[in-house]
């Protein structure tokens, strides 16, 4: 029994991987998703952090992070369609969009930083650190996915050397009768 698992184990690896090989952007998407899933479990923190220190902008900053993360995803879609090449604006629409998503968390924490010094973080509000921690986990994140966006072609040429071809067994003289049972 064990080796029926360890060989569908190994078959599901191997369609893992053949997967990966037609759609190597896929990696980079993961990424997006794990950084805008980052952001979104943590969306009440950094309302309540808004509402309690309460600067200029940090509102739209909080908008634009949110819409600019819905609208990456749309652009990555479109920039990399099935089976075609890469479309080229679409790419750097979603630089634009990953580059604003960044530049809005930096000004969310220099916003934190600015309203600190004023506000004494005590118990019931110690969610402003907690903000201020997941906006920099928040943008390293981005970071990482533009990175791998980047490397899309050279993630792709890597894997396509990973061998996925599937051994038939020892015995190379394989006879396949067809015959007609009806």
């Amino acid at each position: 029994m064990k080796s029926e698992e360890k060989k569908g184990f190994a078959e599901r690896k191997r369609k893992f991987i053949v997967s990966l090989k037609k759609r190597p952007h896929n990696i980079a998407l993961f990424m997006m998703l794990v950084a805008f899933v980052v952001y979104s479990f943590n969306l009440t923190k950094v309302s309540n952090t808004t509402a309690v220190v309460n600067r200029p902008l940090m509102g739209l900053c909080e908008f634009i992070i949110m819409l600019f993360s819905i609208l990456a995803f749309v652009a990555f879609l479109n920039a990399f369609p099935k089976r075609q090449k890469p479309i080229l604006p679409m790419v750097i629409l979603l630089y634009l969009l990953e580059g604003c998503i960044i530049g809005a968390d930096i000004m969310y924490l220099t916003r934190i930083a600015e309203g600190l010094k004023a506000i004494e973080i005590t118990e019931a509000r110690k969610f402003i650190p907690q903000a201020q921690s997941m906006l920099t986990v928040h943008i390293v994140l981005v970071i990482i996915s533009v990175v791998l966006i980047a490397l899309i072609p050279v993630i792709g040429k890597m894997l396509n050397k990973i061998d996925t071809s599937v051994k038939l067994g020892e015995n190379k003289d394989v006879k396949i009768e067809l015959t007609d049972e009806n």
